[in-house]
C-alpha cells in the first residue's frame, strides 16, 4: 500500500527511480502504474493532501464520445478501469461512486438531425460502436423533461461520473509508491546526461526520471528543467445545488451542444457549469481561484432553454442552496494532452495538458506515460507526443471546451 506522509529528515528519501511532480489524480495514477511496473516511485506534492487542487475542482465526469480515434481509445480504456477499479487496484469492495447514467449531447438546431447522424456514423467508424443517435422525439421519450425544441441528440449509456477523490486515493492505496506532502519542488537538476535529480524545500532527491503532472503548475515546473510547454491556463467555474424535488435524479450528464452549458444530478441536487458563461482570459496558475457570483444565474438561464424544469428550480433557490467553486483547465492548442518524453531533456516526461479531461483520461493516459518510461511503448508510436507541435501536425481545435 502506498505511504502518504509529511517527510522529516529521517524519512526524506535520498533517491528514487521515478519522481512524479504533482499529487493530483494524474500524478497519483502515474505513481500507481510506475510502482506496479516495479519502479521505486516517489510523488512530490506541495499541498497538505493529495487531490486538493484541480482534481477536487473537477466535474468528475467521463465520456468516450470524442471525434478522434486516439481519444476514443484512451477514454474507453479508462472507463474499463473505472468499471473494474477494485480489481485493478487489488482492494476488494473499493468504491469510487461510479454512476453510469450516460452522456446526452442535445441540440435545438434545425440541422441537428443531419449533423448528429453524421457525427455518430463517424464515431462508430473509429471504434465507438455503442454511441447512439436520437431524434428529438426519442430524447423526450427517454427524458420527458427535455424541451419540445430539442431536435436531436447523441447518447452513450456507459458514460457518466464518479468521485475523483476516491479515484485518486484508490490509486494511492493500491500502489507501492511514497507520497510526500508539503514538499515543494524548487529545481530540477539537469546534467550532461539529462535529468539528475529534484531539489525541494526539504532536500534533494537523486533520480534519472521525472514526470511532470502538476496540472496548471506544469508549465512553471517544466521551466525549472529548461522546458517550454504550449499550455494555456483558464479558469473554469462550477456550482452544486442542494437537493431539490424537481431535479430528476435519473438524468444523465446533459450538455447543450449550442452553448456548452451542462448539468447532471448530484446527491439529490445537481452540478452545473458552462465554459462560455463569462469571458475568461489566460491566467497564471493559482492555488486559490476566485469565483464570480453572476455565474450561477447565467448558467441556470442557459440550461433552462432545453430543460424547462430549471425555471421552477431557479425560482425557489436561496443563496445558501448554491455552492460555487472554481479551478483551472490546462489547455493545449489541439485540446489533447502531452504525454511522454520531452525531447530536449533526457529523463523528463510529461503527463499534462488534458484540457479539462484529466480525471476521465487519468488511468490510460498515466499508464501510457509509464509504458514509455519502461520502453513498452515507443515514442514514435505516440499520438500525444510533444514533437507534434514542432512537426506541424497540430490542428487547432475550434470546438467548444465541454467536459
Amino acid at each position: 500500500m502506498g505511504k502518504i506522509f509529511i517527510p522529516d529528515a529521517q524519512t526524506f528519501p535520498s533517491q528514487a527511480e521515478v519522481i512524479i511532480i504533482g499529487g493530483g489524480v494524474l500524478g497519483v495514477a502515474t505513481a500507481f502504474y510506475a510502482s506496479k511496473a516495479g519502479l521505486d516511485t516517489v510523488v512530490l506534492e506541495m499541498r497538505d493532501s493529495l487531490a486538493s487542487l484541480t482534481t477536487t475542482a473537477s466535474e468528475e465526469c467521463f465520456r468516450a464520445q470524442f471525434s478522434e480515434p486516439e481519444n476514443v481509445a484512451m477514454m474507453k480504456a479508462s472507463i474499463a478501469v473505472f468499471e473494474n477499479f477494485a480489481d485493478v487496484i487489488g482492494i476488494p469492495g473499493y468504491n469510487i461512486g461510479l454512476h453510469q447514467q450516460g452522456y446526452l449531447f442535445f441540440t435545438a438546431d434545425p440541422d441537428g438531425p443531419e449533423r448528429l447522424r453524421a457525427q455518430v456514423a463517424h464515431q462508430r467508424s473509429i471504434g465507438l460502436d455503442d454511441v447512439e443517435f436520437w431524434t428529438g422525439d426519442e430524447v423526450r421519450h427517454h427524458f420527458p423533461w427535455a424541451s419540445p425544441r430539442v431536435t436531436a441528440a447523441t447518447w452513450r449509456a456507459k458514460d457518466g461520473w464518479l468521485s475523483a477523490h476516491e479515484l485518486t486515493y484508490g490509486f494511492a492505496k493500491g500502489s507501492d509508491a511514497r507520497f510526500l506532502l508539503r514538499t515543494k519542488v524548487t529545481n530540477i537538476v539537469v546534467d550532461k546526461q539529462g535529468v539528475a535529480g529534484v531539489e525541494t524545500n526539504r532536500g534533494t532527491i537523486a533520480t534519472r526520471t521525472v514526470v511532470i503532472a502538476a496540472g496548471p503548475f506544469s508549465g512553471k515546473v517544466a521551466q525549472l528543467a529548461g522546458a517550454e510547454l504550449p499550455l494555456t491556463i483558464l479558469r473554469r467555474q462550477k456550482f452544486i445545488l442542494a437537493p431539490h424535488p424537481d431535479i430528476p435524479q435519473d438524468a444523465p450528464m446533459t450538455i447543450d451542444l449550442g452553448s456548452g452549458a451542462y448539468w447532471r444530478p448530484e446527491v439529490g441536487g445537481a452540478a452545473l457549469g458552462w465554459a462560455d458563461a463569462l469571458p475568461e482570459q489566460p491566467a497564471e496558475p493559482l492555488e486559490r481561484v476566485p469565483t464570480d457570483w453572476t455565474f450561477p444565474a447565467l448558467v441556470l438561464e442557459e440550461v433552462m432553454k432545453l430543460a424547462p424544469f430549471w425555471e421552477k428550480v431557479a425560482a425557489s433557490l436561496k443563496r445558501e442552496d448554491v455552492f460555487l467553486s472554481a479551478g483551472q483547465y490546462t489547455i493545449t492548442p489541439d485540446h489533447k494532452p502531452i504525454l511522454g518524453p520531452y525531447p530536449d531533456v533526457p529523463g523528463l516526461f510529461l503527463n499534462v495538458g488534458y484540457s479539462g479531461h484529466g480525471v476521465m483520461a487519468s488511468p490510460e493516459g498515466s499508464r501510457y506515460v509509464v509504458a514509455m518510461i519502461t520502453g513498452e511503448t515507443r515514442p514514435e508510436d505516440n499520438p500525444f507526443c510533444f514533437e507534434r507541435f514542432a512537426r506541424g501536425e497540430v490542428v487547432v481545435s475550434t470546438e467548444k471546451l465541454v467536459i
